[in-house]
């Protein structure tokens, strides 16, 4: 019976810059930058020892149509690894390496197809002058593509295994942009064995089967909203059977991000102590991966103060770092404050003094932030931080963490502590 076995993986994101971690911390974003470029050397070499049929590639191979040289050298040095092995690779562009952006004169290794901007092409798999599955796809002519894409794709063949490639956000997920939008029916009403998706960076299978509907996810972490493994799928269709879909992470630098209550420490030797534990059992999670733990440090605790005190953030957090700089592979920690004095909240909330009002205006503002107002306020802060241009990126959650990180501060300063 005919089967068709491949490797499904999207958003490798070559040559991120890590701008943010650029200015504050410039060794650890040069290593993330080195690391989205080893996840692609982690797939070519996953893809020959397992033998796959071809490589598909569903867009955002690199963050940026001003794609380096470099990252360019780079990614046709894999493809022509996977050419040597006799492995075929098949390339839709997204809209962050749309086809209108700039490409060097490379020689495109044998075996590679990128797949046109004007229309969903075919492409047919062979291996020992037999046919075993057509590969259709669709690149990003541009950047900013807003047509439903999925509505000009159709079966070549219903006798052949068909798989469709596709860089688009279905079902309109919040988290991304709305590029190339379409239903999941969309998907469901065309008769592919295997959607092979791009542009969503957490790996989801929408639909198991008639057919599969996959995003692998990302392959390298950028941020720790992206915290856990990365990686891509290794796809098994068979005619008339159910498809076999394999997660494999192949990230290069994994992203962890914990909470350490605070409660029971009474020293700072105590945090520094506790925290190095929680890094280094956080760290066995990584596989052997150098590892990129946010450990948010939470809890009513004596050292509160001492936490907060100017420079104690980046201090305790040079303490715990100069223990971690002795492991292998590495750890690197960014340690956020969260933790508040030892005081009973309910009671102030629940009182009628200035500090209870000053509490009343803090809860206001956190069940219904105005995100235009709380940015205003913020930015003249960040004038004089390194990482100030990143400063629009931030998300809801962070905003609110923020709110709630000034009103401890607050509460700390208002409230006598014994």
């Amino acid at each position: 019976m005919s089967s068709f076995r491949f490797l499904h993986c999207s958003d490798l994101h070559i040559d991120s810059p890590f701008k943010g971690l650029a200015r504050v911390r410039p060794e650890l974003a040069r290593r993330l930058r080195e690391a989205g470029y080893q996840a692609f050397q982690n797939i070519v070499a996953l893809a020959i020892s397992e033998e796959v049929d071809a490589v598909v590639i569903a867009g955002d191979i690199y963050d940026s149509a001003d794609k380096s040289l470099q990252a360019q050298f780079k990614f046709h040095r894999g493809l022509q690894q996977l050419s040597d092995a006799g492995i075929p690779t098949f390339v839709a562009h997204g809209n962050h390496d749309p086809l209108d952006s700039w490409s060097a004169s490379l020689e495109r290794p044998a075996n590679v197809h990128i797949f046109s901007g004007r229309e969903p092409q075919c492409m047919p798999v062979i291996r020992n002058g037999r046919e075993l599955a057509h590969v259709h796809g669709v690149s990003f002519p541009r950047r900013d593509i807003r047509d439903n894409l999925s509505l000009q794709f159709n079966v070549k063949n219903a006798e052949v295994i068909s798989i469709a490639v596709l860089h688009a956000n279905v079902g309109a997920d919040s988290q991304h942009e709305n590029y190339a939008p379409c239903t999941l029916q969309d998907l469901v009403s065309k008769p592919f064995d295997y959607w092979a998706l791009g542009h969503v960076h957490a790996h989801k299978i929408l639909r198991q089967e008639h057919p599969a509907v996959v995003y692998p996810g990302n392959v390298q972490a950028r941020q720790f909203r992206e915290a856990g493994p990365r990686g891509c799928c290794i796809v098994n269709l068979t005619r008339h059977s159910s498809p076999q879909i394999a997660f494999v992470p192949i990230d290069a630098i994994r992203f962890m991000e914990d909470t350490l209550d605070l409660s029971g420490a009474t020293t700072l030797n105590d945090a520094v102590q506790q925290a190095q534990r929680r890094c280094m059992d956080l760290a066995l999670q990584s596989e052997g991966r150098e590892s990129v733990i946010r450990l948010h440090l939470v809890g009513r605790a004596e050292i509160d103060g001492d936490l907060r005190k100017p420079q104690g953030r980046e201090d305790l957090q040079g303490e715990i770092q100069s223990f971690l700089d002795s492991q292998s592979p590495p750890i690197w920690v960014d340690i956020q404050i969260e933790t508040a004095g030892v005081y009973d909240i309910e009671t102030y909330r629940n009182g009628s003094s200035f500090i209870s009002d000053v509490l009343a205006l803090y809860d206001q503002t956190l069940s219904e932030p105005d995100r235009e107002e709380l940015m205003a306020l913020l930015k003249p802060l960040f004038e004089d931080w390194p990482g100030r241009n990143s400063l629009d990126e931030i998300s809801e959650d962070e905003l609110r963490e923020l709110l709630l990180q000034a009103r401890d501060l607050t509460l700390n300063q208002l409230i006598p502590q014994d």
